[in-house]
């Protein structure tokens, strides 16, 4: 079937725009990655250069919040940046003691927004800055009188000047996002931190948030020969999972992102409770699991139990030895550890090492995932 003349053929070429194919060699696709790894070593200066260059902006959008006032919050996005709502929700609870829901943007805009209201702080994150479904989300939280805040990379564009306020990610994104959403969540928990009362939690967030530029280069720099080494004995698989509980969902859902997007293969982010509901995981399967605190060491340990029991290859994200995980496991990837609410922002920079090695092993190897034309009627 000629695509060109079926009536929905330019609707198909928009959504296919990626120009990133799936075989092996791919030269676009290899291009991209590599822009991808070097934002990713770039990710304490773009935190840093975004924190410092949005202050004035912060502290004035702060002042105009808390003269309105607020009772909830919704983060709304697709892809990354809904994963960076997930990211932050943790520690803006944590600081402002409000209920904070990250909320996919197409979701919210159609169905989920009848939750909020004049009591609504809605920030909406779009790289480009017009994202059809997030733009949608704000608009629909502004019609119901909530306080609306876009979050962008890119100067002057409509999110940053169409609602309540808006402010600037100043990150690259030549490459896959990286240094995009670990800026964004900085910026986010720096907005939270000037709404929050003082107490003993903002002092310590906000001591941890000064150091996460440095640590976040530092993990990159630790984990990089782990990170290798897993992705070289599993670079094989065409179906990785990632697990994670709480913050560390979210640095499961930014490590299954970029997989899918640097390799041709499937990746998926399973919460780590849910992981032991379905029959997972089966013999030979990659999994990932990031648990860096005490909170999730009991659930990993059962996954590792579960995962050595079947013939899964499983690999552990730790921020300290446990023996009893580590006996049971493949491999284990060394975390800094961090407070939890500022866990993604630093860890993330592990699983994206990860998916550069994946991607550029199955490469070397020649593993594609070319699959086959299907024609179908439009």
């Amino acid at each position: 079937m000629d695509d060109s003349k079926e009536p929905y053929a330019d609707r198909l070429r928009s959504l296919r725009a990626e120009p990133s194919r799936d075989v092996a060699g791919d030269p676009a696709r290899l291009r991209r990655i590599g822009f991808t790894r070097a934002e990713m070593a770039g990710q304490g200066a773009a935190i840093c250069t975004t924190l410092d260059a949005e202050a004035p902006a912060l502290s004035a959008l702060a002042a105009r919040i808390r003269d309105r006032g607020f009772d909830h919050i919704a983060i709304a996005g697709c892809g990354d940046s809904w994963f960076v709502g997930m990211g932050v929700r943790h520690a803006l609870e944590t600081l402002t003691g409000r209920p904070c829901l990250a909320v996919q943007a197409l979701d919210f805009a159609a169905y989920d927004h009848v939750g909020t209201g004049p009591g609504g702080l809605v920030i909406g994150l779009s790289a480009g800055g017009n994202t059809p479904a997030v733009m949608a989300a704000l608009r629909m939280a502004r019609a119901r009188g909530a306080i609306t805040v876009g979050l962008s990379n890119t100067a002057g564009s409509a999110i940053l000047a169409e609602f309540d306020g808006g402010l600037q990610v100043h990150a690259t994104r030549r490459g896959w996002p990286t240094q995009s959403s670990t800026a964004a969540m900085a910026l986010l928990v720096k907005l939270s931190l000037a709404l929050a009362p003082a107490s003993p939690q903002h002092a310590q967030i906000a001591a941890a948030l000064a150091g996460a530029p440095a640590l976040a280069d530092a993990t990159l720099a630790q984990c990089d020969v782990a990170a290798a080494q897993a992705a070289h004995a599993v670079a094989d698989a065409t179906t990785v999972f990632f697990a994670g509980a709480g913050p560390h969902y979210a640095t499961a859902c930014f490590g299954a992102a970029k997989l899918r997007e640097l390799s041709p293969v499937h990746a998926a982010a399973f919460p780590l409770e849910e992981l032991h509901h379905y029959r997972l995981p089966k013999a030979g399967d990659a999994l990932f699991v990031v648990a860096p605190d005490a909170a999730s060491r009991e659930r990993a340990l059962d996954t590792a139990l579960v995962g050595a029991a079947e013939g899964a290859r499983t690999y552990a994200l730790l921020s300290a030895p446990d023996r009893d995980i580590e006996d049971r496991v493949a491999g284990t990837i060394r975390l800094p550890p961090v407070v939890a609410a500022l866990a993604p922002i630093v860890h993330a920079p592990a699983l994206q090492a990860l998916a550069y090695h994946f991607a550029m092993t199955r490469d070397a190897a020649g593993l594609g995932y070319p699959g086959r034309r299907v024609e179908v009627r439009l």
